[in-house]
């Protein structure tokens, strides 16, 4: 094709007809710019559809993971809030209050207080994207945000925990000097006890003998506070997460 051109141009010149020569070259010029032009936009177009597909692999990954944080932590918060009533009907009995009527009843309440339900969302393959610097494959700037902003939220909410783990430590402190982990076991829901049961203590103890020590009524507070504190927290997470599950849906619809 370069060849039959380049004849024209010889032919144009020889036979002395510049003006055409030039119109001609023109011409040519511009067919060259024009196809030049159209395999830069034919280029922009596979890459783009490069992109799109990366996006939309992206946007559905991103949605199974955030399913799934958003289930657990539903679930967590449920567990969290259980926890924080059952731990403070403990303080309906310290001092000169009334006892329970058993100590079967105390003991439940007790167990309460070591219960912490720790968040492990699933969070590779956003961790992969920010790493990566490859966050910005997402179109959405509104979505970017909120997905930046999740790790922080997740600091936040595992401070806290550590906070309540803080003070169960100070609860078993307590039970280790003055009470009965194997009464506290009888009651027990989980498996490895359940199914396996220890004998009862060899000691004649009643752990409702806490609720006389200020020490227990003072720990017991702090695990409730702390824990509503978790729960604040959690349930920011939630809404978080809410809101990316929705961005994440629209995107994948689009």
């Amino acid at each position: 094709m370069i060849k039959f051109f380049r004849k024209i141009r010889q032919n144009l010149l020889m036979e002395n007809k510049t003006g055409k020569y030039f119109k001609y070259a023109l011409g040519e010029i511009i067919l060259v710019v024009i196809g030049i032009l159209f395999a830069l936009q034919i280029n922009n177009w596979n890459q783009q559809r490069v992109q799109n597909k990366e996006e939309h692999r992206a946007l559905i990954n991103l949605k199974l993971d955030f399913d799934y944080n958003y289930i657990t932590l539903d679930s967590i918060i449920t567990r969290t809030e259980k926890s924080i009533a059952l731990q403070t009907t403990i303080l309906n009995h310290t001092g000169n209050k009334p006892r329970p009527k058993t100590e079967i009843e105390f003991d439940r309440a007790i167990n309460a207080l070591a219960a912490l339900s720790v968040y492990f969302p699933k969070n590779g393959y956003l961790n992969d994207l920010l790493n990566s610097g490859k966050l910005d494959i997402l179109k959405n700037t509104n979505l970017r945000n909120r997905l930046s902003s999740w790790n922080s939220v997740l600091i936040n909410i595992k401070d806290k925990e550590r906070n309540v783990e803080d003070q169960i430590d100070k609860f078993y402190d307590i039970m280790h000097k003055r009470g009965s982990w194997l009464n506290l076991d009888e009651v027990a829901t989980i498996s490895v006890l359940t199914n396996d049961p220890l004998p009862r203590s060899g000691f004649d103890i009643d752990n409702r003998h806490l609720l006389d020590l200020i020490e227990f009524e003072n720990t017991t507070e702090n695990i409730i506070f702390q824990n509503r504190s978790v729960l604040i927290r959690q349930k920011l997470g939630l809404d978080l997460i809410r809101e990316i599950k929705e961005l994440l849906e629209k995107e994948i619809k689009e």
